[in-house]
C-alpha cells in the first residue's frame, strides 16, 4: 500500500469486536490499524473477484437471450 495515497479515517467499534482485532493483530504481529487494512484488502479483493464473475456471468447471459437484429 503507498502510505501517500491515504486517507485518515476513524470507526467506531464495539468493544468485543475490537477485542477480538487486537487479538488477531496481536498474533499476526500487527497493529490494530494494520489488521483492520489487512482485512478491508482481503475483503475487498475477494468481493472485487466474485462482482466481475458475476457481471461477466450477467454479460453473457444477456448476449444469449438478445435474439435481436441491428440491421
Amino acid at each position: 500500500m503507498d502510505a501517500t495515497k491515504t486517507i485518515d479515517a476513524q470507526v467506531t467499534l464495539p468493544i468485543d469486536l475490537y477485542q477480538a482485532l487486537a487479538q488477531q493483530a496481536q498474533a499476526h504481529g500487527n497493529s490494530i490499524s494494520n489488521e483492520i487494512l489487512a482485512l478491508l484488502a482481503t475483503m475487498l479483493g475477494h468481493n472485487s473477484t466474485e462482482l466481475t464473475k458475476e457481471f461477466a456471468d450477467w454479460e453473457a447471459a444477456s448476449d444469449e437471450d438478445c435474439s435481436c437484429s441491428y440491421w
